[in-house]
């Protein structure tokens, strides 16, 4: 099954295709293409580019699918998909939980400026610890979440205005 999609990345929502089949998928975009095999467990993806395993979270909304991987988060949306990222290029850029869990130290709040790789927030769950980093430069527009408080896979904790859409204005 081919379909075209929309991702949500950095500001930035290039459109491509994504094609599944038994158990492998195939994304096309901006030229390139990237395949990879998948497996499903539980909340998580285990995908396979050539010879490395990824373990990637994903939660689904009313917009699409947001994937967490490599401690950033991406929204992938059917194209033309109501609320989706078709003409949002202005909308704030959301950190969502990339794992249930506690939050266990929140390093920014509201109106600060962050560069890409800035530390937002750290999440733990069994043991580990996770840190969230801001994935471009931009303003932290709100925090939604209290250190001590549990987070469930996908729920907004932090919404950045990155840098570029901050000098176009709201």
């Amino acid at each position: 099954m081919s379909r075209r999609v929309a991702f949500r990345w950095g500001g930035t929502h290039p459109e491509g295709t994504a094609t599944f089949r038994d158990g492998s998928v195939v994304l096309e975009r901006d030229g390139r293409t990237t395949s990879a095999a998948y497996r499903r467990e539980g909340s998580r993806i285990m995908l396979t580019i050539g010879d490395v395993v990824h373990r990637v979270a994903v939660a689904r909304d009313a917009r699409g699918l947001w994937i967490s991987w490599r401690g950033r988060a991406f929204l992938v949306a059917p194209e033309g998909r109501e609320g989706g990222p078709r003409g949002a290029v202005d909308l704030p850029d959301e950190i969502r939980a990339p794992m249930t869990g506690r939050v266990v130290s929140i390093t920014v709040a509201g109106g600060a400026g962050v560069r890409e790789g800035d530390l937002l927030l750290t999440i733990e769950a069994m043991k580990m610890e996770f840190k969230l980093t801001a994935p471009e430069d931009g303003a932290v527009l709100e925090v939604a979440c209290r250190e001590g408080d549990r987070v469930e896979l996908g729920q907004l904790l932090v919404r950045l205005k990155p840098t570029a859409a901050a000098e176009n204005g709201p």
